[in-house]
Parts: structure tokens; sequence; C-alpha cells
């Protein structure tokens, strides 16, 4: 049998480039938003209100409660919020894995990083997600399951590679992997195995077949795994040795050679089976700070970060052995992260230790939060702020990701009760900025050591071959074995001795064998010559074919181009578009809230408004009330003094005429005089008369006091002298132009009456005084007190008023209760209540 020698090739180890640098490089790098899910959580108890609802695959809108309650609540609103996917309530485990983690997995096998994160309140469902119980396994395990089944058949050996602390990997050759083997059995016999196991952690592999695809067959793989968790801003290593029965000591977060961020000294433990990851999680779960509280009996006081790191390196050329090069090393990696839930204190109502556990839990959120926010805008804007990474621990362990370093995907976790509503809504908000946020996409750099593809399957089927050639040769000994491939000249040469008496028929059988052979060798090499004739052929019709796919290639390339060039202008009226949609969206946004302040503002006048017009109506009863009380009592006031004036007047008139009858029998002669007491019936007769007005208040003029000379009772004016007012006005009325003006044709104008000359002298008749005032209401009424100028005895002036007016005007907007429908100046007389209208 021929042997077949293999030509080892110059090996070529280029350099591989960070991708934490690649993803920095500028702006024109393709970039993918941040893709965000929404899962809801059922209702604890069917009879809760719910304040979300599923309205579309993508879709939650998300009710305030009030509405709930009560429909007629307008100044609350519904908010509708999209997502990628929106898992409702009845949605399984095994969906949100295929639809969140499954395409990170697959990129993890390709060499690509990726980072998924659960946020949510506390008691919205993370954990489970993230994790599951024995019934319903979570992301996690399902992720490890997918992993190990994808590269079963091609796991390196414990202790290939080895970690170097410092984020990188060593790779050590099979006799150092040996000894590294041997320690771990040496101390795993003197270690004892516990047996205790947390059932609601301990998960099986799932029954759903996961296996991915795409893997290079000729890589070997470890997976390493370390779990770490950040609380109260310290960074805390779950799964160091030599802290079992000790506190955790708090870990650095560091930068390594290529820029990428990772904890210092942290254990890295290699896992072959998905059992034993689990195990190795377990002991970290245990150590890992939970508490209890009002809203969750088992709350995450802490954020857990659970990372996958898969280690691969290209075999050399024989298809067995690694490669002993470190930088054909290729390291990616799964962030699985459980952040801690917002809790408020007024419902948790936490103190101490709790209490600054919380407080230090939502820090580091609002931090994540305004990270995101300032990428977001310098994304935007085209700004250059610097993003706080530094400020938690959490967003400067993860700053590479942002930074365009792998995938980043986020889970909400939503409690669709209605009593979460205000701190659902913080969520919903954030993570509807959060889709905003573009990461750059990855080109990790694939890692060529100038080795044929395909030669650990080649090398596996030759000894598969070479394994079936020496199996049936050693069946079918001494006969001609023809495989098609393998030339043969024919069986062994026979045992023979030149010296012996059989030597001339010994040398009798080899001619017959070498003539045999050398038969033999011709139609080989005819048929040598066939198959390289017929090869010569075959390859002819390669180039020929290759000469016509490489034309085709060039034309599809060119077309390729093209298609690239519209995508490429495309995406950039997209992104402009989608600028364009945020601007106006924020508009928006701004223009709903001033118009919600608007229409508080407005409720808010108008129930003031509604408050002053129930007052002012109140106060219009009350004191029309008062009005009428006052005008009533009034009324019979001066009902009972004019009875009483006419009685006394009734009286003086029997004293006059008893007194004219004992005149006149005085002057007949027939009874004696009879003492008489003197009377001022004269003066009482000449007491004006008691004026009434609109307001049905009393005017009146004093009676003359003793000593002054009264009217002249017999004082009688010519009519045909006409008559002749004189007006007594304030010296600064209130300016009423046209309306409001009594008409007087023959007057004169006074302000003031200082002296009896002012009367006299005036030759006038008629007196009017003016009087301008505001009423109840605060209305302007002008009143007119009319009087006669009759001359005294003594060569005076009485006046005797005798007559009121009372002259309003109302507006024909307001009408008020019992006032005319229409703008009227109305006067009111005493004298007969008589009402004119000028």
């Amino acid at each position: 049998m021929k042997t077949m020698r293999q030509k080892t090739p110059i090996k070529v180890f280029p350099r591989a480039t960070p991708l934490s640098s690649r993803g920095n490089s500028g702006s024109s790098l393709p970039s993918d938003p941040v893709q965000v899910y929404c899962r809801v959580r059922p209702l604890p108890c069917e009879s809760d209100l719910s304040c979300l609802r599923v309205t579309a695959p993508n879709t939650v809108v998300l009710t305030p409660p009030e509405i709930a309650i009560n429909y007629k609540i307008s100044n609350l609103k519904e908010t509708q919020y999209i997502f990628k996917h929106v898992f409702e309530p009845s949605a399984g485990q095994h969906e949100c894995y295929s639809t969140v983690a499954q395409p990170l997995v697959e990129a993890l096998v390709r060499g690509k990083n990726g980072l998924l994160f659960t946020y949510g309140v506390t008691g919205s469902g993370k954990t489970y997600t993230m994790t599951g119980d024995m019934q319903h396994r979570g992301i996690m395990p399902r992720c490890l399951d997918a992993l190990f089944r994808t590269i079963a058949d091609f796991q390196a050996k414990k202790f290939i590679f080895k970690p170097d602390r410092l984020n990188g990997f060593d790779i050590l050759s099979d006799a150092d992997a040996a000894l590294e083997r041997q320690a771990e059995l040496h101390s795993k016999l003197h270690r004892v195995r516990r047996k205790d196991t947390d059932p609601e952690i301990a998960s099986k592999a799932s029954v759903e077949p996961s296996e991915l695809s795409g893997i290079d067959e000729d890589n070997i793989y470890s997976v390493f795994i370390t779990y770490v968790e950040v609380y109260n801003n310290s960074v805390y290593d779950l799964l160091e040795e030599s802290t079992i029965q000790k506190t955790l000591q708090s870990k650095m977060v560091r930068e390594d050679a290529n820029r990428n961020m990772f904890v210092h000294g942290v254990t890295e433990v290699e896992v072959k089976t998905m059992e034993e990851a689990l195990e190795v999680f377990q002991i970290g779960q245990k150590r890992k700070r939970v508490g209890h509280t009002i809203l969750n009996a088992e709350s995450s006081r802490s954020h857990s970060v659970f990372t996958i790191r898969l280690v691969q390196a290209p075999v050399d050329n024989n298809g067995e052995h690694v490669v002993q090069d470190r930088n054909a090393v290729t390291v990616s990696q799964l962030s699985l992260v459980d952040l801690a839930g917002s809790e408020r204190t007024n419902r948790t109502g936490n103190t101490g230790q709790r209490l600054r556990e919380a407080g230090n839990i939502n820090n580091s959120l609002m931090t994540l939060r305004t990270c995101l926010e300032i990428l977001r805008e310098n994304q935007m804007t085209g700004g250059n702020k610097k993003v706080p990474y530094r400020e938690s621990k959490v967003t400067h362990l993860f700053k590479n990701y942002f930074d365009g370093e792998g995938h980043v995907r986020m889970i909400v976790c939503v409690n669709p009760r209605a009593e979460d509503y205000d701190e659902t809504a913080q969520v919903m908000k954030f993570a509807e900025m959060t889709q905003d946020v573009q990461i750059a996409r990855p080109t990790p750099v694939k890692v060529d050591v100038g080795l044929t593809p395909g030669r650990r399957k080649a090398n596996q089927l030759y000894k598969v071959a070479l394994s079936d050639i020496e199996r049936r040769h050693g069946e079918v000994e001494n006969k001609e074995i023809d495989l098609g491939l393998v030339y043969s000249l024919g069986p062994k040469f026979p045992e023979f001795k030149l010296s012996g008496p059989e030597a001339e028929n010994l040398i009798q059988e080899l001619i017959k064998t070498l003539e045999n052979r050398i038969l033999k060798r011709k139609s080989l090499v005819d048929d040598f010559d066939a198959r390289q004739d017929t090869f010569r052929m075959n390859l002819h019709k390669i180039e020929k074919d290759n000469a016509a796919l490489k034309s085709e290639n060039v034309s599809i390339k060119g077309v390729l181009a093209q298609s690239r060039q519209k995508i490429k202008a495309m995406e950039n009226k997209i992104v402009i578009y989608e600028s364009s949609i945020d601007d106006l969206n924020r508009r928006n946004r701004t223009l709903e809230e001033r118009v919600r302040e608007l229409n508080a503002q407005l409720n808010t006048k108008t129930q003031q408004l509604n408050q002053k017009e129930i007052e002012k109506e109140r106060q219009r009863k009350k004191y029309n009330s008062k009005i009428a009380v006052e005008s009533e009592k009034m009324s019979r006031e001066l009902e009972l003094k004019l009875q009483e004036q006419k009685n006394k007047l009734k009286q003086e008139i029997d004293d006059k005429n008893e007194r004219l009858m004992l005149v006149s029998k005085i002057i007949s002669g027939q009874t004696p005089v009879k003492p008489v007491a003197r009377s001022n019936s004269v003066d009482e007769l000449a007491t004006p008369v008691t004026s009434r007005t609109a307001g049905s208040k009393a005017f009146y003029t004093p009676r003359a006091a003793r000593g002054v000379a009264v009217a002249n009772p017999r004082h009688r004016r010519s009519r045909s002298t006409g008559e002749r007012w004189l007006e007594h006005r304030a010296a600064n009325p209130v300016p009423l132009g046209t309306i409001m003006q009594p008409y007087i044709p023959d007057r004169k104008s006074v302000t003031a009456l200082n002296d009896a000359q002012d009367v006299t002298g005036a030759k006038a008749s008629k007196y009017c005084l003016i009087t301008q005032e505001a009423d109840t209401e605060g209305e302007l009424e002008t009143k007119l007190f009319k009087g006669d100028i009759i001359p005294t005895t003594g060569g005076g002036a009485q006046v005797i008023l005798n007559d009121v007016e009372l002259l309003k005007q109302y507006s024909p907007t307001r009408s008020p209760a019992g006032a005319p429908p229409m703008a009227e100046v109305q006067g009111t007389r005493d004298s007969g209540n008589k009402k004119a209208k000028y």
C-alpha cells in the first residue's frame, strides 16, 4: 500500500483587532438599535384590576386606574407603547428564549458578544424569566443547553485553555493540561461533595431540541463561566473558592490591553456539561444577597451578572491538536444580567439596611438611564457629551457593549396590577427611550492561520478509510485488494533460498512472479493514464465553468454594489425620517403636555368663576331679602307716620273750626271770649311732605326753627312768567356722557349754597339737588331731589322738597333680579309713584 504524505503549509497568525476599537470607529459604521422586548406577568388574582392590555404582537396600552374605574375623567388618557415584541401573560419560557436569547447564542458561537438584561420593578418576574424554576426553565439554562448541544463534538480537553487572570487565555500543551487535570482530580478526592441542592434553581436540560447551526468545525471550543453581583455599588465574586465561609471581598473593574472592561481577579470556571455549569451556578446563587420585603418574599438586593465565555481556536493541519498560538484564540461572551427591581420606600416600608440597599439600587438604575439618555442625545444631535459610565459599577462594567462591542437586548418585565401603575409608567418611559439608542454593529475579524478548511473532517474520513483497509486486508490475506484509489502489484514475494536443491524451481517461480508484476504494472500505468486523461478533461471543464462563474460573479457584484448603494441611500433617508419623526414626537409630547396644563388651568379658572358666580348669587339673594325686609318695615313705619299726621291734622282742623266758631260767636256778641292757647298751625302746615324714593329711603326737609320767618302761604307766582330752576350739583361730577342727564330747559347751575342770596338772587321758582352714589351692586345711580322755592315773610326764601327722581343704567349683557331686560334710564317719582323713561 502506498503511503500518503501531507505537506505542512507556512502558518500565518494575524493579530486580532479588539472589538471595542471597531465599535467606536465613527458614525459611518452600520448600527442597530437596542432591541427591547416586553413581558407581561399574569395577575396574581383574577379579581385584581389591570392597568395594562396587549393590543398587538408589539403594542401595549397603559391605562390609568382612574380611567379604568371612572370613564368620565377627561384630564387623564391612555398611553400606547411599541416594542420589538410583546409576550402576553400566557407566553411560555421557550417562546421568550427562542425570540430573544437564541440569536445571541448563535452570535456567541460565531465569535460575537451579547448582553441581555431584564428590567422592571420588584416582583415583576425578572428572576423567573432569567433563571426559571424546576418546572419552567428560564433563559440561562436554555442558553447553556443549546451551547453544549452545538459544540458537543468539538470540545477541547479540559485545561487546554487556561485564564491568565487579565481577561485573556493561555494555550497549554497536552502534557501541561494532563498535569492540571491530575491536580484537579487529586483535589476532588479530598473535597467533600455537598448533596444539598436548591430545587428552585437546579434545572435539568430542556426537552426542546435547540442545537444551533453555523459552527466552525475546524475549531475546538471550551466554555468558561463567571458569576458576580453588584451590591451597594461594589462588585463581589460569587464563585471565589477561598471565601466559602468568609465575607466576600469586593473586586475592581479594570480595562485590559484591548480596552475591554472586566472584573479583575474574577474566578472563571471551565465546564464541560450543562449539569456541571448549573451546579456551579447553584454555588454562586446561595451566596447571592436576597432579602424579604413587603412586595416580594425573596427580593434580589443586588444586580447579578452571569457571563458565559466561549473560547475557540483553530486545530492544526492534522485536525487533532490546537494551534499553539495565543493570537489565534477568539473569545466571545454572553452576559445575562438580572437587574434588581426599583423600589419606593412608601410602598415597601424598608428601614435600616434594606433602605440603604434600595437607595443604591435606585441610584444605579438612575445612572443607567442617564447614560442611555446622553448616548441618545449625542447620536441625535451629533454632540460629544461625556457619558458618566464610572458613576455606577453596572454601567462601568458594560461600557464596551454600549460603545459597540456586541448586541444589546433588554426584556422589560411588567406587573399589570393597577397598584403598580406609577412604577410601570416610569419603566415604560425608560424602555421607550432605550429603543432610540443605536449600538454600532461589530464586525469580528476572522482568524486565518493559513490552513485548509475542512481539515478536521478530512482527517476523520482518512482515519475511517485507513481502519477499513487494515480490517479488510487482515481478513483477505494474500489476495489482491482493489480500493479504486490504492494501487497494488500483487501478493508478496514468496520466501526462498538460492542455496537449496530447489533453487532452479524457485528462480522460475520468481521470474514468473516478476513477469506478472510487470504486466500488472503496465495495466496499472495504462489505468493511471486513462484516469489522468479523465481528470484532465474534468479539470478543463471545471476551469471553463469557473471562468463562466467568475464573469457571472463580476456582474452580480456590480448589481450587488448598486443594491448596496441604494440600500445605503435608503438607510440614510430612514435615519433622517426617523430623526424627524423623533423630533415631531417630542414636539407632540411637549404640546400635549402644554395642552394638559392649559386644560388644567382652564378647569381651575372655570371652577373659580363658578364659585364666584355662586357666591355672587348667594349675596344677591341675601341682600334682596334684606332690602325686601327693610322696605316692608319702612313702609309700615311710613304708613304709621302718615296716619299719625292725618290724625294730627284732623285734630288741628277741628281745633281751628272750634276757634272759628268761638270767634264768630264773639263777633256776633253771643258768647264771651274764651282764652285759647296759641297754635303753630301755620308753621306746621308749612312742614314739607315726606318723600319716598325707588330704594324706599325717606328724604325729608326739617321744619324751620323757631324765630325764623316761615314760608308765605299766600304767595302765588304768576304762571305767565314761567319756571326757572336752580340746579345744585357737585363740583366734580362723574362724567356720564349724554345719557342719564336730566333735561331742565331754564336753569342756573351752582355747586354750593353759602348764602340766602344764592337762592333769592337767582329769581328761581324751582330747586333741584343732584347727587351721585353707588348702589349695593356697585352700579352708579343719580338722584334728583326737586322742590319749590317759596319766599318767606322775612324777605328770604324757603325750599320745600316735594319730588325725588332716581336715574340708573343697566348693562344689556347682565340682567340682575328685577332689572329691565334692556339698557334704560329709570326715574322714580315719590309723588304719585310714577316712573318715567328717558
